[in-house]
């Protein structure tokens, strides 16, 4: 499917999973995880073209906890040239970031594609559901160690210590597709990023998953924000937070 909303950014990582990998990947861990957002946190980006930096949608990344969970809502709106909506809620324990639940929905034109679920940390099964044509469809995935669901990964790298030259790597569920791939970062440094919400002194973030790479900036803040990510198709940029 193309990739039309910025959503299919931490999917971008799902383009290289049909690829072969040059070597084999590196071991994983849990991730180092110090949670720098408020309890209540929004914020809204401009989703851009990478190539023509034609505006293709508009998005919004939001935090909220209530009871030891976090829910990490991600919400996408396409442009009158590229239209849809791609939506996703994942439902994480709030000290781990490991799933709890999730669900995502995108309806783009002559196409609907939506999957829901919970984690089952005792049978290690994440228990997805297709819905198509308003049948559901049961698809289970046998858990890896070290995993994360997917949806949340640009949350789940602002969590990392950011120290030039950090590295970790982890697995990602990859609920869409009902699929795993290993995912390495590499913190390389600060630089200047200007994007529409102003100038940030920035931490820059490889990525790397199924031979496919990608870059995240995070501002140098206790907050952490993302302000700008690549992810080889579109450019994401951060363009407030209330």
């Amino acid at each position: 499917m193309r990739a039309v909303l910025a959503l299919l950014l931490m999917p971008a990582l799902l383009v290289g999973i049909s690829c072969l990998s040059p070597k084999p990947p590196p071991p994983t861990s849990d991730l180092a995880i110090t949670v720098p957002w408020p309890d209540q946190e929004q914020s809204h980006y401009v989703l851009l073209d990478r190539k023509s930096n034609e505006q293709m949608g508009e998005g919004t990344l939001s935090v909220t906890k209530q009871d030891g969970q976090y829910e990490m809502r991600q919400t996408f709106v396409g442009s009158e040239k590229h239209p849809g909506t791609d939506i996703s809620t994942v439902d994480v324990d709030a000290e781990t970031l490991k799933p709890i639940s999730f669900h995502r929905k995108q309806d783009l034109p002559n196409q609907t594609q939506e999957v829901k679920g919970d984690y089952d940390y005792i049978k290690g099964i994440a228990n997805i559901t297709e819905v198509t044509g308003g049948k559901d469809r049961p698809v289970p995935l046998r858990l890896p160690n070290n995993y994360y669901d997917n949806d949340t990964a640009v949350f789940l790298w602002r969590t990392i210590p950011f120290v030039e030259g950090y590295t970790t790597a982890y697995r990602t569920v990859l609920t869409g597709s009902a699929s795993q791939a290993v995912v390495q970062l590499k913190v390389l440094g600060k630089e200047e990023v200007t994007v529409p919400a102003g100038t940030y002194q920035a931490w820059k973030l490889e990525i790397r998953s199924s031979g496919v790479k990608q870059f995240a900036w995070f501002a140098d803040t206790p907050q952490r924000p993302l302000v700008q990510y690549n992810n080889s198709f579109q450019l994401f940029q951060l363009t407030g937070q209330p």
